[in-house]
């Protein structure tokens, strides 16, 4: 009797022991993964409000992997300085025969910051692009949040009898049609820049995917937006392929 209770005891040990061992590396397991996603998840780190929009003509006889390559080096000197997710976008179909490149910032005060710690290089290298501008906007709708291998962007300005609040209104209105149609888009607004226009960006898998997406939007204009008052002044599309 005495053997006997003194085994069940130490059973009972081994089970305690080997419970409270699954329960520590369960928890390790668990606060491991939750920083884990907290680190790969730029979400929770950035507040993507604005960004830095770049565009760089191809020029006629030049190779533009040479281009490319010169620009990818510099927006991870941008990255490197204090932008973050930054992309890189060459044309397909639309425009001009360029490269786009953006990179996202929370603030002005971090734009600030970003710009008065890294001083322009004393010299700069061979310029390979042709022509080169640069757009400062702010991101008026994020709802986007995967990267595709294209991109459709649409750049609209509006009437200029306009209010600013009412060309934003048109912009509203045309975006929800493209958001819904793509299922999910980027809408960003002029800030400081170039030109007083409004771009939406919207990502698809393939030609394929692009042609239905496409249809839907096409369904959506003829059944509303063709006959709405939307004082477009300019409009433009380009489709894109992403590079970074």
């Amino acid at each position: 009797m005495v053997k006997s209770k003194k085994i069940k005891n130490y059973s009972g040990g081994i089970q305690m022991k080997n419970f409270l061992t699954i329960l520590i590396l369960g928890l390790s397991t668990t606060i491991f993964a939750a920083h884990h996603e907290e680190t790969d998840s730029p979400e929770s780190e950035h507040e993507y409000n604005f960004a830095y929009n770049s565009t760089y003509t191809i020029p006629a006889g030049s190779q533009p992997q040479r281009v490319e390559r010169s620009i990818l080096e510099n927006l991870a000197t941008l990255e490197e300085n204090g932008y973050y997710n930054c992309g890189l976008l060459r044309h397909q179909f639309g425009g001009e025969r360029a490269y786009y490149s953006y990179c996202y910032f929370d603030s002005w005060e971090q734009f600030g910051e970003i710009n008065d710690s890294n001083a322009p290089a004393a010299r700069e290298p061979n310029q390979l692009y042709g022509d080169h501008s640069d757009h400062l906007v702010a991101i008026v709708e994020r709802n986007a949040m995967k990267r595709t291998p294209y991109v459709l962007r649409a750049t609209y300005s509006f009437g200029p009898f306009l209010t600013i609040n009412e060309m934003r209104d048109r912009a509203k209105m045309l975006f929800d049609a493209y958001n819904e149609a793509f299922e999910g888009c980027v809408m960003a607004e002029h800030a400081w820049g170039p030109e007083m226009v409004w771009y939406f960006y919207c990502g698809y898998e393939s030609y394929t995917d692009f042609a239905k997406k496409s249809s839907a939007l096409g369904d959506l204009f003829e059944s509303g937006l063709a006959d709405a008052k939307t004082d477009i002044r300019n409009h433009s599309d380009d489709l894109m392929v992403r590079i970074k």
